[in-house]
């Protein structure tokens, strides 16, 4: 692993005759590293950002957009220091540091022995401010992160510390010179805690929410948390997927099939061939396969499978488009369209329609507090099948934001054989009606590791080993040749 080198001027002369030597390569002065390669300095850089900034910069505090991210944006940082009396911009390597004269005493926390940056309240004052240039890199953040940020306190610790933030913001504003956007960040405050109306002044739909009072449904949002809690306490084992188009087409199919059967549209492995690899579709059953390869479209494309929310309002748009495809041979099942009635399975009741918005609002928020890859996937599939947000096609839709998360991370799919049907249905069962999320998380994951098991590249291939280990084959046929396969994958789930 390459390794930064800061020389102090004792050191000079042997830096010196290091780089001379080829042993070390100068970035800039003062700064070197072991390896010429570029790919080593730009990622050397990137994770050593702050030891950087602490040898270019006496005392820094990170602010802005760079005191919550904690990492460059397109290749740029900014700090303050008290001992510039203008702007300095400092380049090194690839990146640019942005540094302010500034006051580096109020409104500050530690983060690292030789760093700085904004507290909650001074970076929400900070990211407030107008600036210039492409969204990826300038300095702030802007008005509607800043909103969201504010909903995130009032849902994890109350009104109380939301007033708290506020009048630390405040008394800052002055000595900072920043009374314009307190005064932005109070109309903001005043609107979600409903002391003043919302129009005008709020911009995300969940802080809109927040000041309508959007009402959502509190025992889904405590089990969402306890699934949260579970997957923050669980090692779910990465399954690396390297993209290749016969694999992805193969693996596409199965994923697709498998989906729709759990559904219900059964159709033999030799019917879907047909339907999938020459769009032929079965005599009678025109809706059927239409949804066979309404499934297929959607996660065979590599693009819309990459594509995850980044808010609330993504999320909502991503699964109208997502079940408007899904759907969009049946008509009566209002493709597309939240469902204006309340729906239930078995002896399950799922969220009313009125409280559908604000529970996925709520549900986001746990959501965005997990690790990216399975513990999000797993999350996101819980999620849309718990609250059943649509009047049908809601467990296909679950599986395929469940994908789409882990395609966005470059992880494999998971696909629920229908062999293992019933043990995934199950899982979810328990996790619906108990809160007892262990056995629906090992089902998914090792359902993902039984995927990334199998060698995807030719479909005869594949096919036979799935037929092998009677993975096509009704649960009470084949689930005792099929569970003495994934027994090999190891794994191992802790009780809750």
């Amino acid at each position: 692993m390459a390794e930064l080198k800061f020389p102090s001027s004792e050191d000079a002369q042997k830096a010196s005759r290091l780089f001379r030597k080829g042993e070390w390569f100068r970035i800039r002065q003062g700064i070197y590293i072991d390896t010429p390669d570029p790919e080593e300095i730009t990622k050397t850089l990137n994770n050593n950002w702050m030891e950087v900034a602490c040898n270019i910069i006496n005392g820094p505090v990170a602010i802005a957009r760079t005191a919550v991210e904690l990492r460059p944006a397109g290749g740029r940082l900014y700090f303050v220091s008290s001992n510039l009396r203008a702007h300095r911009a400092v380049e090194v390597g690839h990146l640019k540091f942005d540094i302010w004269p500034g006051n580096t005493d109020l409104g500050v926390e530690q983060i690292s022995l030789g760093m700085k940056r904004s507290s909650a309240a001074r970076y929400c004052l900070e990211n407030l401010a107008s600036s210039r240039g492409d969204e990826n890199s300038r300095k702030t953040l802007g008005n509607q992160w800043v909103e969201s940020e504010l909903v995130k306190v009032i849902r994890r610790r109350g009104e109380g510390a939301i007033n708290e933030l506020r009048d630390e913001a405040r008394g800052l504003s002055s000595d900072l010179g920043l009374e314009k956007e307190f005064e932005k960040l109070n109309a903001m405050i005043a609107s979600l805690l409903r002391t003043h109306p919302a129009e005008g002044i709020l911009q995300t739909r969940s802080g809109i929410a927040e000041a309508k009072g959007e009402p959502f449904d509190q025992i889904r949002l405590e089990r969402f948390r306890g699934l949260g809690e579970y997957l923050e306490t669980t090692e779910l084992t990465k399954n690396d997927y390297e993209y290749d188009k016969a694999s992805w087409r193969n693996l596409t199919f199965f994923e697709s099939y498998f989906s729709n059967f759990i559904e219900g549209t059964e159709f033999t492995l030799e019917e879907a061939e047909e339907i999938a690899f020459e769009t032929r579709l079965i005599y009678e059953r025109h809706q059927d396969s239409h949804d066979i390869l309404a499934n297929i479209e959607i996660s065979g494309d590599m693009s819309e499978m990459h594509k995850v929310p980044a808010d609330t309002i993504e999320l909502i748009d991503i699964l109208k488009v997502r079940h408007g495809l899904l759907l969009a041979e049946r008509p009566d099942k209002r493709p597309g369209e939240f469902k204006e009635k309340p729906n239930k399975a078995g002896g399950t009741d799922f969220v009313l329609p009125e409280l559908l918005e604000g529970t996925l609002v709520q549900g986001f928020d746990v959501y965005q507090s997990l690790p990216l890859g399975m513990p999000r996937a797993i999350f996101m599939h819980f999620m849309i099948s718990d609250i059943h947000p649509f009047d049908d096609g809601n467990g296909r839709l679950s599986r395929v934001m469940m994908n789409s998360e882990l395609v966005s991370r470059d992880q494999h799919k998971t696909i629920i054989p229908i062999v293992h049907r019933e043990s995934y249905l199950n899982g979810l069962r328990a996790a619906t009606r108990q809160g007892r999320f262990r056995t629906m998380v090992k089902v998914l994951h090792q359902m993902q590791c039984y995927t990334a098991s199998l060698d995807w590249g030719e479909y005869g291939e594949v096919k036979a080993v799935i037929q092998g280990h009677a993975a096509d084959k009704e649960p009470d046929e084949g689930i005792a040749i099929f569970n003495k396969v994934i027994a090999k994958l190891g794994g191992h789930y802790p009780a809750g």
